[in-house]
């Protein structure tokens, strides 16, 4: 009954009102620099023609405000412990004050973090805005993402697997090592997450009935009311265009806590078709292209799965167990990037893929140790490889910007545009070690089993 309901709502929202003309009126007559803390790369994958900066210094903060109306901040703060991420957020949050503040530019500033509710909550919020100095701010939790299949719905939030709809408790990402979870209410969550501080019965729901059938003003009167957290339902992006509309007719200030579809809804960026194999690779590349799974989940292991079974690209298995027992592992890691250099210039596809059991630590944080050991060694891999390969994809959040800015020496990108959806692609900046390679996202929740090989598929 749930999935015919969710189904229901889905076709039902697709005939509401569309609210882009007037966001767009909006943010001309009152302009706001959008900014984007993404604490992983993969919150690219909804927009096209928006630089990603990996640096925060102030000079840098300060030119992104003064030249993009939107832009990205890659903090990979999901790869930190909880008090780094804590103090990465304060500290950019102040860089972002004075710059606007010296500048008279107005910020609109969203957390993007995880669609299956996975990341530093609410710590890392919070400190953001102690940084921006919005200690008083309203928080929107608003985790819907519609081309990953994650809609919420009555409060719950669901993840699509097939034809199905399943509460993001029941899935398998609620047993992530480090930031796992049970509820799927979201008001529940929220007091799950802040250990009872935050009440359920605190955080306020915005439903569709809002939503959809009162006007814009009725969601702004509750917006500014004496609540301070809410939720948000969504199963079609036009309800993200009035919850958008909403928050911009509002006094705020506000912290949006989001997956990536409320960014395309309140930047007021037009979805673009998927990018084709012209507009990714140059004319004159003639190497194979390098595939870099990291990524655990089940997803992503169905995923290889399936390359294995119906691709022709060498595979290199990267064994996590023996690598942390072992006494020669520079060499190994050498001898690993030389068959890579070896088979690319042989026009070969290379997958590099981390063995698929699971090391677990004894802690959360050991846990989050081992993962990063793991992307450390990665990095040395891609580091030592000499040979541009037409292309990289990099699979999995943490090792997607690990690759990115450790080892490819990212420090700006721009975003193209989605391979398949929820697939961002960048196009690398001039200073990276292969400038302007196409550099491929693939979150590790993302996709059918055959989404990967399709990718591939369409680069070969």
């Amino acid at each position: 009954m749930t999935d015919q309901a969710i189904i229901r709502s889905i076709r039902e929202g697709e005939h509401g009102t569309d609210y882009r003309d007037e966001i767009r009126t909006e943010l001309l007559q009152n302009p706001r620099t959008i900014v984007i803390l993404d604490d992983d790369p993969t919150g690219t994958q909804t927009v096209h023609d928006v630089p990603v900066i990996t640096q925060w210094s102030e000079e840098v903060i300060e030119r992104e405000i003064l030249t993009s109306p939107v832009f990205f901040i890659l903090t990979n703060s999901r790869s930190l412990q909880a008090e780094d991420a804590d103090a990465l957020g304060k500290l950019i949050g102040r860089r972002l004050k004075k710059a606007s503040a010296k500048h008279n530019k107005k910020l609109l500033v969203i957390s993007r973090s995880d669609s299956t509710l996975r990341g530093h909550y609410p710590n890392e919020v919070s400190a953001l805005a102690e940084g921006l100095g919005w200690e008083q701010a309203k928080e929107l939790l608003i985790p819907a993402f519609f081309e990953g299949g994650r809609y919420t719905f009555n409060d719950i939030h669901y993840v699509k697997e097939g034809e199905e709809f399943i509460p993001a408790g029941e899935t398998p990402f609620a047993r992530d090592n480090t930031f796992g979870y049970d509820s799927s209410d979201l008001k529940q969550w929220v007091e799950e997450k802040t250990q009872g501080v935050i009440k359920a019965t605190a955080v306020h729901s915005l439903n569709l009935d809002l939503i959809r059938n009162h006007p814009i003003a009725a969601v702004s009167d509750i917006l500014n009311g004496n609540n301070r957290h809410f939720i948000v339902n969504a199963t079609t992006y036009k309800d993200l265009c009035a919850i958008a509309l909403a928050s911009l007719r509002s006094k705020g200030p506000f912290i949006f806590r989001t997956a990536a579809s409320f960014i395309n809804a309140i930047s007021n960026i037009e979805l673009r078709p998927l990018l084709q194999k012209e507009e990714l690779l140059r004319d004159d590349e003639s190497n194979g292209g390098l595939v870099i799974i990291g990524s655990y989940v089940p997803k992503t292991t169905a995923q290889l799965a399936c390359l294995k079974k119906r691709s022709e690209a060498v595979f290199i298995e990267f064994d996590v167990a023996k690598m942390i027992k072992s006494t020669s592992v520079e060499k190994e890691l050498t001898e690993i990037s030389s068959k890579i250099d070896s088979q690319i210039v042989q026009k070969k596809t290379v997958v590099l893929y981390t063995a698929r059991d699971v090391i677990k630590g004894d802690t959360k944080e050991e846990s989050l140790e081992i993962v990063n050991q793991v992307s450390q060694n990665l990095i040395a891999i891609v580091k030592k490889i000499k040979n541009r390969p037409k292309y990289i994809l990099a699979k999995g959040g943490i090792t997607s910007s690990d690759i990115a800015v450790k080892a490819l020496k990212v420090t700006g990108a721009n975003i193209i545009g989605q391979a398949i959806n929820g697939v961002p692609v960048w196009r690398l900046g001039i200073n990276a070690k292969f400038p302007e390679l196409p550099y491929i996202v693939f979150p590790g929740n993302v996709g059918e089993s055959d989404a990967l090989y399709n990718v591939i598929q369409k680069l070969s």
